[in-house]
């Protein structure tokens, strides 16, 4: 409010903290961990998330915060490993386009690595494991009072998010 922000959108894995904001959820996206194919001999040996230490991370970030993958696995398996990247940005295109270039293993959303995986560019590694999906939101301060432009952007937002299928290559 402060700052004169009409909307903001946002990405955070559920639930969505509490707020006076008021948020309307656009979609949940999957994320996965993936890696160049020239990283695919060591890549091969990761048959567990304890094995992901032998190969170089990134991270979407700063430098300051302590950097970690929480996964999901079968039988409702939840593992923390933490991990010290080689490369931290906040820039998920920088990201992905050093994993393609061979620099490390990351966490991305399927939908940013779709067109990747299938070219063979990128592989997914521990497929059987994988982080919460996210939440993309938008956050503005009040329904009442809207700016007429604001509300159209958030329903456009909603509408084409709805018409996206995170499945597909054509995004």
């Amino acid at each position: 409010l402060g700052e004169g922000v009409d909307v903001a959108i946002r990405v955070r894995p559920p639930p969505l903290p509490d707020s006076e904001l008021i948020q309307r959820i656009l979609a949940e996206r999957s994320q996965c961990l993936v890696v160049s194919p020239t990283l695919g001999l060591q890549a091969r040996r990761i048959q567990q998330p304890d094995d992901l230490v032998k190969l170089p991370s990134m991270g979407l970030g700063s430098l300051q915060q302590n950097h970690h993958w929480e996964l999901f696995g079968p039988q409702n398996a939840v593992v923390i490993r933490t991990h010290q990247p080689r490369f931290v940005t906040t820039d998920m295109i920088a990201l992905r386009d050093a994993a393609i270039a061979g620099v490390g293993v990351v966490q991305l959303p399927l939908l940013m690595v779709r067109e990747a995986l299938t070219t063979g560019t990128l592989m997914r590694i521990l497929p059987e494991w994988a982080p919460h999906p996210e939440l993309i939101h938008a956050v503005f301060p009040s329904r009442r009072g809207l700016l007429p432009a604001v509300r159209a952007l958030i329903d456009f937002l909603a509408a084409r998010f709805a018409e996206l299928q995170e499945d597909s290559p054509h995004f």
